[in-house]
């Protein structure tokens, strides 16, 4: 059992007994080894203070693995500079104050949390957390945004990483193929893998990757205490030879990554309950395996508790395996378990939450939203791609629609349509946005394409079950939402001061409305606008005089759609249109948008594209 977090061994001194044993080690993360314990570093202080509430004396202490001594911001912004993988523009005053604050802090870690609001950049901060030791870089994330967190390393790294995926035509590079590259170039190599692929690729992860660091982004995600399998076990026939017949099955558990329990050295008989406790399959268990493996893990999340304390358990495992005890034990201290109406136990309770609270200040750093509040620019802009095996069926009606806009003969109407077409396949990912945001207590709008799929996923969000759970309102607004009922509308969203989400279509609410820009952290875009005109004006309901926060817009790209002409030529190209048009909107766009001045050239340039 692998024990690489810093802890101390103590000895107790006897006589003690087993009412003191009980309490000590009702301490999760506490192990009796042969009369001593070992304490982990962020438990020593509840050990020392149980000890003193059993009236336990100590006779030995030492740590076997001493806490490492952090350095300040300056000595690891060195380190980075003489690997020379950080692109200069990052550690050229482009961090924020507390993304240096947690690198300080967390650096030295073999296994930290970063709890930081949605849009505070802890992306960057991950990326840079794993590039401060050497070696190879795994990062789990949700399906949904790990072709953009591809992006992101390449936007502020010299690094090329490697996105597990489907292989197609398109993209023919596989794993075996990026390492091959990689170590005939020299470079780490860093492999993105979405949550709900991990189970599917953790085996050859684990036999081709000789992984060191890892990022669990969105670490919520891997919450399930439900790691392992119990399996009944026989007793053996009276024909058979026990001893023969147990050791049968102690070597199929450790055949299957498991164990049989014993008894003091001794089998336990049936009637005992003996089983064989495997690795499930499943997700959290895929992770714990990766967790493992390295020497280094970063769990990020804004939402660390999205239901219940007993959340915690998974994710604080995760970072510091075995520190944190059993998830039976943990429960029974954190979470108030106790015996269900129905069998197994209830762990939808809490219980000693300032000694967690204390604990965990020595495993994680968290920002609060007014601190992000007073750093972040006013407005940023993120590309976010959905890969085709994540995108959504195309909603009903747009063969029709592509039919009635061919007959019109305008280039116009075709774009529009098959941009609309592009913005109902992408509702999986905007819902992965929006639960985030609202999760983190924000205002979130949210402009897509037909007033049908307006519509439709105005009721998607309405029904999901984290909105339900923050009371967020939820409205909603398209072409036939009359003038004055738009107004209440937006009224009522700007006067909101808890969570809350307006889907609206762009047309409806990208003109002439006052009121978007109180309070809004996100602006999703989930459908493309194609000329400067409508980029002018829907980002101009967020920025404008009044803006009370910082607001994150994002651009959601289908790949292997109409969007990325459209992404191509409009949001990467437009740089000429704030010279000739003097857009100061446009103007805080410069690293993003970049080329083109004339709106129909920019049409004629798309639809050329199209075919």
């Amino acid at each position: 059992m692998k024990h690489d977090y810093p802890h101390a061994i103590v000895g107790l001194q006897p006589p003690v007994s087993a009412e003191q044993k009980r309490a000590i080690e009702s301490i999760p993360g506490v192990r009796n080894r042969q009369g001593r314990y070992l304490v982990p570093h962020h438990a020593l202080s509840v050990f020392v203070k149980e000890m003193e509430g059993v009236s336990v004396g100590s006779n030995y202490s030492a740590w076997l693995i001493t806490p490492p001594v952090p350095y300040d911001w300056m000595r690891w912004e060195d380190i980075l500079k003489a690997q020379e993988e950080v692109r200069s523009f990052v550690l050229d005053g482009f961090l924020t104050d507390y993304q240096m604050d947690a690198i300080e802090k967390t650096g030295s870690w073999r296994g930290a949390h970063l709890w930081h609001p949605t849009g505070a950049g802890k992306t960057l901060t991950g990326i840079l957390w794993c590039l401060l030791k050497p070696g190879a870089v795994a990062i789990v994330t949700r399906a949904a945004s790990r072709l953009q967190y591809g992006r992101e390393v390449e936007k502020y790294t010299h690094l090329r990483p490697f996105v597990i995926r489907p292989t197609t035509k398109k993209n023919p590079t596989t794993l075996e193929d990026y390492l091959e590259w990689c170590e005939g170039t020299g470079q780490r190599p860093v492999v993105i893998v979405g949550w709900e692929a991990l189970t599917g690729n953790i085996d050859r992860m684990l036999s081709q990757i000789d992984v060191k660091s890892v990022i669990f982004d969105e670490s919520h995600r891997g919450k399930s205490a439900k790691r392992w399998q119990h399996i009944p076990l026989p007793e053996c026939p009276p024909n058979e030879d026990m001893h023969r017949f147990y050791e049968k099955q102690e070597r199929e558990a450790r055949r299957r990554g498991g164990f049989i329990p014993k008894d003091d050295g001794k089998y336990q008989g049936p009637d005992m309950g003996r089983v064989m406790i495997i690795p499930e399959k499943n997700l959290t268990t895929s992770a714990s395996m990766l967790a493992k493996k390295a020497s280094r893990v970063v769990c990020t999340t804004a939402t660390p508790v999205k239901d219940r304390v007993r959340d915690l358990w998974a994710q604080l495992d995760l970072a510091e395996p075995y520190a944190w005890g059993s998830s039976t034990v943990w429960m029974k201290r954190y979470a108030d378990a106790k015996p269900g109406l129905y069998g197994g136990l209830d762990t939808s309770g809490e219980s000693n939450l300032e000694e967690l609270a204390h604990r965990l200040e020595n495993v994680t750093h968290r920002i609060d939203y007014r601190e992000t509040h007073r750093q972040l620019p006013q407005k940023r802009r993120q590309e976010m791609y959905v890969s085709p095996e994540d995108q959504c069926r195309a909603s009903a009606g747009f063969a029709k629609e592509l039919k009635a806009a061919h007959k019109r003969g305008g280039g116009t109407a075709l774009l529009e349509v098959r941009l609309a077409q592009a913005a109902s396949k992408k509702t999986k990912a905007v819902m992965t946005l929006i639960e985030d945001h609202v999760g983190s207590g924000h205002k979130v709008t949210v402009f897509t394409g037909r007033r049908r799929d307006c519509q439709r996923l105005a009721e998607k969000v309405a029904k999901n079950k984290l909105v339900k759970k923050k009371k967020a309102q939820v409205w909603m607004a398209n072409g036939e939402t009359s003038p004055e009922k738009r107004k209440e509308i937006v009224n009522l969203y700007k006067e909101s001061d808890g969570p809350c989400v307006l889907v609206a279509t762009g047309q409806s609410m990208g003109e002439s409305v006052d009121g978007l820009q109180f309070g809004t952290a996100a602006a999703i875009f989930c459908m493309l606008p194609y000329s400067p005109g409508d980029l002018r004006q829907w980002e101009g309901r967020f920025c404008r005089l009044g803006q009370k926060c910082p607001v994150v817009i994002y651009y959601v790209i289908a790949e292997d759609t109409v969007d990325e002409h459209v992404a191509d030529i409009l949001i990467r190209k437009l740089s000429s249109v704030e010279k000739v048009a003097k857009d100061t909107e446009l103007a805080e766009a410069a690293d993003v948008l970049a080329g083109i001045s004339d709106e129909d050239a920019i049409l004629d340039s798309i639809l050329s594209k199209l075919g």
